[in-house]
Parts: C-alpha cells; sequence; structure tokens
C-alpha cells in the first residue's frame, strides 16, 4: 500500500484537510478526458437534433462545454449526462440520468486513491453515493439566476451538513479530485482551517432561487480561510466537519473537479435512496464490486424504485427550521 504518511495524516487530523499532489497520472487523466468529450459530443448531438443548440464549433472539451453551455435553454439539461449522481429533484422520471462510465468507475477504485482512503478510514473501504462531477465555466459565462454549486461558485458548508443525520456518526472522508489545475483565479476551494474540531454549523435551508444548503457567510471565521491551490491529478481530503466551499471562476477556461466520499462498510451513507458500493475489502474480497456495469445497474436500479415509489425520496430537510432565522436571510 502506498497511502499517506504519519506526517501527512497528522496534518490532516490537525486542519481538517490535506492536499495530496500526483495521485492520478496523466494517462488516468486522460482517459477521463477521453469519455467524457465522447458523453458531451453524444449529448450535444441530441439537442442539436431536437434544436436546441447549434452544431458546436470549438475543438477542446473546454470549448465545447462552455459553446453549449452558452446556447441550451436550460444547463441541468446538459449538466445532468455528466454528473456521477442522479440529481436530487422532487420528480425525478427515467429520463434523468448521468455518467456511469467506465473511466469513471476506474476513477472511484483506483488503487492509488483506495491506499489513501485506507490510511485514514481503514481497509474496508464503501464507496459514498453522495459524489459529483463539477464541470464549472467561467463566472461571465453564467446568468445571474445560475447559483448550483456543481455549475457556479460553491457556498460555504459542512459536507456532513448536507446529508441525512442518519449519518452523523459515519466517518465519512471527501476526496476531491482536480481534473485540470485548481486555482485561486480559476475557482479552487476555500476552507476554514481547523474547523472540524467544533460539531456541526449553523447551515441554511436552500432558497427558491438556489436548493443549496448553505453556511452563512458572515459566520465563517476569514481570518482562518485557505484557498487550496492542487495541480490537475491532485486531490484535496476533507473532514466531513470541514467548512468549505469554492471561489468563481473568473478565467475564460472550465474547472473541473470530482467530489467523491468513502466510508467505512456497514455505516449510513446520508443518502440511503441513492447506491454505494464496497471498493475495497480485506475481510470480505468477494462483495468488492469490480465491474463498472454492476456499478451502473445500481443507479439505474435505484432510480426504477424512486420513480416506482417503491422506495421514498428522504431529502435532508434537518435545516428547515432555520429559513426564518435572521443570519439566513
Amino acid at each position: 500500500m502506498s497511502g499517506l504518511t504519519a506526517e501527512q495524516l497528522h496534518k490532516f487530523r490537525e486542519d481538517g484537510f490535506l492536499i495530496v499532489e500526483g495521485v492520478l497520472s496523466p494517462e488516468d487523466l486522460a482517459a477521463i478526458r477521453s469519455e467524457y468529450r465522447d458523453v458531451l459530443d453524444s449529448t450535444a448531438a441530441q439537442l442539436v437534433g431536437e434544436g436546441r443548440i447549434r452544431p458546436l464549433r470549438g475543438s477542446t472539451f473546454s470549448q465545447r462545454y462552455i459553446e453549449a453551455m452558452q446556447q441550451v435553454d436550460d444547463m441541468y439539461t446538459l449538466y445532468q449526462h455528466l454528473d456521477i449522481c442522479l440529481p436530487m429533484v422532487k420528480e425525478l422520471d427515467r429520463s434523468h440520468t448521468m455518467n456511469a462510465g467506465p473511466e469513471v468507475f476506474r476513477l472511484l477504485t483506483s488503487p492509488r486513491l483506495l491506499d489513501i482512503v485506507e490510511s485514514v478510514i481503514g481497509p474496508e473501504i464503501y464507496s459514498n453515493p453522495v459524489q459529483h462531477t463539477r464541470i464549472k465555466p467561467p463566472a461571465d459565462c453564467l446568468p445571474a439566476t445560475v447559483t448550483d454549486s456543481n455549475i457556479a461558485a460553491t457556498t460555504w458548508h459542512q459536507d456532513a451538513g448536507v446529508i441525512n443525520p442518519e449519518a452523523d456518526d459515519t466517518d465519512m472522508l471527501t476526496v476531491w479530485l482536480a481534473v485540470t489545475d485548481a486555482t485561486i483565479e480559476n475557482g479552487c476551494l476555500v476552507v476554514e482551517r481547523a474547523s472540524h474540531r467544533d460539531d456541526l454549523t449553523l447551515h441554511c435551508p436552500g432558497t427558491a432561487a438556489s436548493a443549496t444548503t448553505y453556511i452563512p457567510e458572515s459566520i465563517i471565521d476569514q481570518h482562518r480561510v485557505v484557498p487550496l491551490e492542487v495541480e490537475a491529478g491532485g486531490v484535496v481530503l476533507l473532514h466531513k466537519l470541514t467548512e468549505h466551499g469554492s471561489l468563481e471562476n473568473r478565467t475564460d477556461d472550465i474547472r473541473w473537479s470530482f467530489d467523491l466520499r468513502y466510508q467505512p462498510i456497514g455505516q449510513p451513507t446520508g443518502r440511503s435512496v441513492f447506491p454505494g458500493f464496497v471498493a475495497r475489502s480485506n475481510a470480505h474480497p468477494e462483495m468488492v464490486v469490480t465491474d463498472h456495469r454492476e456499478w451502473a445497474d445500481l443507479w439505474w436500479q435505484a432510480r426504477d424504485r424512486i420513480v416506482s415509489g417503491t422506495v421514498p425520496w428522504q431529502f435532508n430537510t434537518r435545516w428547515d427550521a432555520n429559513a426564518l432565522n435572521p443570519v439566513c436571510a
């Protein structure tokens, strides 16, 4: 195993975050980009056929993504084909989709990534389904009404605060992985150092303009705020109680990352309607999912159960009472 050093683990436990460069190789990143180019082109062709956008002319993924985003009448329609999680919408139906391709699965089960995770939570590793692709176009390309954290800047929050309370005791680890360089200019993560030493912070419920649960910036200790710049292929580890967000993308290119979460096998995920899977196990290696098609089927089956009403939607309502709190106004 090539996991974290004792010094790195100490730093993570002290600060609530840790940057680890060079986790994915250039070849790993190239495979992800190729898969996403195919998904984008397929989705764009569908939108062109429906008369919703014009054929894309850009030569790079970034150019084509920005071009499509500027044309499409609903940015979320395009984005949802690229995310690695079904959307948390009240009217989920079988038209809702995600990218459950083989390269995403290889990313989730990367041995180098899992070695790092094992350093923190142990060898019995479950891939938590609260996961996202975040491909953020330049802020200048976004209408003011678009505030979704998967597309625009991410509001302050704790990862433990955006899931259901049954996972309050789960040892959840966030692995934020950079596909492009993440810089202050293009919207890297920002964290409040050592904020994980406290309990859950007050969050505000989403509004009509944005469903995103958030911590008001007015209660963030700005003296402890640190920007986390990381090169493509590097990761940022986050404790579940670390307060964090991201800056706006002020460049003319995309900022692209994956938001992954892992936990020990057997603990609640905080979003039980969505499927996780055993990514590594010394005790029960026969339980490990190794085929991306099996992983993809878990998601399509979950969608069918939700749409048919077999299982109820479970939205995070723990912060709803704060809607009237003056700090949330």
